[in-house]
């Protein structure tokens, strides 16, 4: 079975080194456990294009969720996972629509709130809107305090910073003008639980398994103490943070609240989840519906569920690679080698 593993380099000399040598032993693991992969860095569609008339793979794992689309003079945004769709190509991750609800952190949290999720309570601020009035209002009204302010499209903590908390009706307005004009577009407001005396921050690695949705959550805290609890992208590229797993009370009522999460999403194969317990309660924040394995968070929650690195990526690839069998739409059988490898694991049976 051809694997066709795709990446985008980054554009930080460093970090693509350090990619670069998860990438190749990602690859190793796949040619390992039977399949023939191929690995390839790609920047725009024509470069998709090309990969997969080169390698015509008979399945496809993806590490971006958009890409550059040239078409004529003009260049626009494509989701990659429908092209795949619209070329027939059959790829392991979420459906096209899917992938667009969880960029959009507001569109997410309208869906959570529709199939009562519990998730904070939050005011989305137009991005085209200069004029703050209806939305200064509907804060105040709310009257959630502490608010924190976040880039309504951008991922990995991206723009997330202790500035960013409102915590009276005073500082909404000036935080919201610094978040605009420093990040420009739509914000997301939310309640800010991290000044709550209990907050515990969790993540949550899901991969599908024969029958059901597979959470394997670890809590995640700080190194050092900080004055808030406030994960940002300085905290996750300098390695800041610490994993552990967390209490069996603690996961016995968080996996169902976090599988709940992730269907309500539409989530399939694989995904990774931000929550919190705060207040006593458990709170969904957002999902990483395409995770660009391998990841260090991804791979941290799931090793408390006892899958090692191979396990889990190769557990991710079958787990698309049973969907679209059971649509007729892949043939062949899975390596052997990766059935053996799952064998006796949360993802094993097939």
């Amino acid at each position: 079975m051809i694997l066709q593993i795709i990446m985008k380099r980054n554009s930080d000399p460093i970090i693509a080194a350090e990619n670069a040598v998860g990438y190749a032993r990602m690859a190793g693991i796949y040619n390992g456990a039977g399949f023939e992969a191929y690995f390839s860095y790609a920047n725009e569609i024509d470069d998709i294009v090309s990969i997969i008339s080169e390698n015509r793979p008979d399945l496809v794992l993806c590490g971006m969720d958009h890409l550059p689309d040239k078409i004529g003079d003009v260049s626009i945004s494509h989701n990659v996972h429908k092209w795949f769709e619209e070329h027939h190509v059959n790829y392991v991750g979420s459906d096209p629509e899917t992938i667009e609800r969880a960029l959009s952190k507001a569109a997410l949290k309208r869906r959570w709130e529709e199939n009562g999720i519990r998730t904070p309570a939050f005011v989305f601020v137009d991005g085209a809107s200069q004029d703050y009035g209806s939305a200064l209002e509907r804060l105040v009204s709310l009257d959630a305090f502490p608010y924190i302010m976040k880039p309504e499209n951008l991922g990995n903590s991206k723009g997330i910073d202790e500035d960013n908390i409102a915590w009276n009706a005073d500082k909404l307005e000036p935080t919201l003008k610094r978040m605009r004009s420093r990040y420009g577009g739509a914000i997301l407001v939310e309640h800010y639980l991290g000044a709550y005396p209990d907050v515990r921050e969790i993540t949550c690695a899901m991969i599908q398994g024969v029958e059901a949705m597979q959470c394997m959550p670890a809590q995640i805290s700080f190194l050092q103490p900080k004055r808030f609890h406030l994960i940002t992208t300085n905290d996750k590229d300098g390695h800041r943070t610490v994993m552990s797993p967390l209490e069996s009370k603690m996961a016995a009522s968080f996996v169902p609240f976090a599988r709940a999460a992730f269907e309500s999403a539409g989530m399939r194969d694989y995904a990774r989840g931000d929550f919190f317990f705060a207040d006593g309660k458990l709170w969904a924040i957002e999902i990483n519906g395409q995770p660009m394995i391998p990841d260090r968070w991804f791979e941290g929650a799931v090793q408390f569920a006892g899958l090692s690195e191979a396990q889990y990526l190769v557990g991710i690839v079958a787990a698309g690679y049973r969907r679209l069998r059971s649509k007729n739409r892949i043939a062949g059988s899975l390596p052997e080698g990766a059935q053996a490898l799952l064998k006796g694991t949360v993802l094993g049976g097939f």
